[in-house]
């Protein structure tokens, strides 16, 4: 087991370089840059903000200096050089020692670790809200709905979660702060000090950010249930006369769970990371807010920052529900 998660993570890495490449080719394919929008900053400013931060350098590929004789052109190390002296070389290298550079908002005085060191806590209590919403109401609600088929029960929480699927969640956000705001008078946008603990301020954009998983979990846990619950270890725990609540929990539900627990990193990692919208709604002071700030003023080394954090968070939460297999199935542990 500890080999196979050896070599899982070894293999984030490729996926980090990808990201990475296509992050900064996508950033770079934009006009203008990060001190461009400013009118109030001077020609020569300008050039020195961007001799600063290194934005003056090639974008892939520093051939300044290269020699015109072919011998020296032709030279690997040139080109290895020259790769290390642009902008993603520089950028790739300082990565791999955890270093994403300064923030160009911030003019360099405060580094992208800082930023999301400050900020990602907030948007991991904010996913974590959302994720307990979800499996507290999706999976009861699955399992009711699996035992009680083709009844009232059933048919509304397919309702639920058919809704719960089709809205998208920056829809449902702005319905409930009208709804909280004009119609019960409630102030659901929360001044950024509420943010700091784990308190209340949490519980509306949690459950909005959490309700398209709920539905979803709540539709897998009740597809999985139904085709457990016709399996003959089932009925024959029901021919011996065995509790249906000792069935149900220890027969029934660790293995309808497996295709539950499949969903359940990936949507960890996506509502902790994909949380934009709803952090800017509901003015959440959290990493995803950040990010879309820095996009709009074009901070790349903030952009290129969060998004290997965020790649490498989705990753390792796909390696921890492979390994999460073993310990509910024993046939899968022991094929690894």
């Amino acid at each position: 087991m500890f080999g196979y998660f050896i070599r899982r993570v070894l293999a984030i890495i490729p996926v980090l370089v990808v990201v990475a490449f296509v992050t900064f080719a996508m950033m770079k394919a934009t006009k203008g840059g990060p001190f461009d929008a400013n009118e109030k900053l001077s020609a020569t400013t300008l050039k020195a903000l961007n001799a600063k931060f290194g934005l003056n350098k090639p974008v892939w590929i520093n051939t300044e200096g290269f020699s015109e004789a072919k011998a020296e052109s032709s030279n690997p190390l040139h080109w290895v050089r020259g790769f290390l002296d642009s902008q993603f070389g520089n950028f790739a290298i300082n990565a791999l020692k955890g270093d994403f550079g300064p923030t160009y908002q911030s003019r360099g005085s405060e580094t992208v670790q800082e930023v999301i060191a400050r900020r990602f806590p907030v948007s991991l209590r904010l996913g974590l809200m959302a994720t307990i919403f979800a499996l507290i109401v999706g999976i009861p609600l699955g399992i009711m709905s699996a035992l009680r088929q083709n009844t009232f029960l059933d048919y509304l929480s397919l309702v639920i979660s058919t809704i719960g699927i089709s809205v998208p969640s920056f829809v449902v956000g702005v319905l409930v702060v009208l709804l909280l705001s004009r119609v019960l008078n409630i102030k659901p946008i929360q001044p950024p000090e509420a943010w700091n603990g784990f308190g209340r301020a949490y519980i509306v954009p949690g459950i909005v950010l959490g309700l398209g998983t709920m539905a979803y979990v709540t539709r897998l846990t009740r597809s999985s249930m139904l085709e457990v619950k016709r399996q003959d270890y089932v009925r024959t725990a029901q021919a011996k006369g065995i509790a249906s609540m000792v069935i149900i929990g220890r027969h029934m539900l660790r293995n309808a769970l497996i295709p539950v627990v499949t969903i359940l990193g990936p949507a960890l990692a996506n509502l902790i990371t994909g949380s934009f919208i709803i952090e800017s709604i509901f003015r959440v002071n959290g990493l995803g807010q950040e990010f879309v700030t820095a996009i709009q003023v074009r901070d790349y080394a903030m952009i290129m920052g969060t998004t290997l954090f965020f790649a490498a968070l989705i990753a390792l939460a796909n390696v921890l529900v492979d390994l999460t297999y073993g310990f509910l199935d024993p046939r899968i542990r022991a094929k690894k």
